[in-house]
């Protein structure tokens, strides 16, 4: 989104609402990532699900003018839920094997994913697309890992419409090998092995959506919302398959996905 359009709608719910929430919590994240201080997010309440995006539109056009998102998450709990989006900040994609510092972070977290790299545009649209149309618009899935972080100062006992807000814990995601001969992977039975230095987690078919490219089409529904489209190239990474797991400076961090790929990092 551009820095415009998000200033737009943060003004327009500013006077829908008042300054209050949107705005304070807009600052509140701004400051958290530029002084890398964790927000005390304190009194300010967020209402609904629409807030929390606004102000993910308005912290990303105020740290990132004019960049549009070349990567997204998108995930949740089960497919009897609405699942939540967040754009991947510029800067923070990595092609494995990758490294990060781990005393830049407060939660060192990781997650075994599959991500979805686009090879046609998927333009913004208000009759939504077909999980056939998306299909026919992926030209890869590779593994991935996820980095997650929090900005929040008691980010345990804060609420989910907060850790929307801060982008579902987003602070990079690692890209490594994959295939386009995709069709043909079973994701019901696809397995999976996650090595956190010397911790070794296994799961098979583990995804909660079953089929994790049925989530594109939501997104690409929830994009156009917030006016953007989807672009050939775009990389889009779809969740855990063996939950969050947490690793420590001196960790190597490789997910494979049989038959797909593997990626990793190493935890400076």
């Amino acid at each position: 989104m551009t820095r415009e359009k998000a200033n737009e709608a943060l003004v327009h719910a500013m006077r829908k609402h008042g300054i209050s929430a949107i705005a304070k919590a807009t600052r509140l994240l701004v400051e958290a990532r530029r002084t890398r201080s964790p927000a005390a997010t304190g009194d300010v309440v967020l209402n609904k699900k629409e807030e929390a995006y606004r102000v993910q539109d308005a912290v990303y056009a105020e740290l990132w003018p004019g960049i549009r998102p070349v990567a997204w998450k998108v995930g949740g709990p089960s497919d009897k839920v609405e699942p939540t989006a967040a754009p991947i900040a510029p800067g923070s994609l990595q092609l494995s094997p990758a490294s990060v510092a781990g005393a830049a972070m407060r939660m060192i977290g990781v997650e075994a994913e599959v991500a979805f790299r686009l090879a046609k545009d998927l333009p913004s649209r208000t009759r939504p697309y077909s999980e056939r149309s998306v299909a026919a618009a992926v030209g890869e899935v590779l593994v991935a890992i996820e980095l997650c972080d929090t900005r929040l100062a008691n980010w345990k006992k804060t609420s989910g419409l907060w850790k929307l807000a801060d982008c579902q814990n987003s602070s990079g995601l690692v890209a490594g090998s994959g295939t386009k001969d995709w069709q043909k992977i079973d994701f019901l039975q696809q397995e999976v092995e996650f090595k956190i230095g010397a911790r070794t987690v296994k799961a098979k078919g583990a995804h909660s959506f079953g089929n994790p490219l049925r989530l594109l089409p939501w997104l690409a529904a929830h994009c156009a919302k917030r006016g953007l489209g989807l672009h050939a190239g775009d990389l889009i990474t779809t969740g855990a398959w063996t939950g969050l797991e947490i690793a420590k400076p001196g960790d190597e961090v490789t997910a494979r996905f049989a038959g797909i790929g593997e990626a990793t990092l190493r935890i400076t």
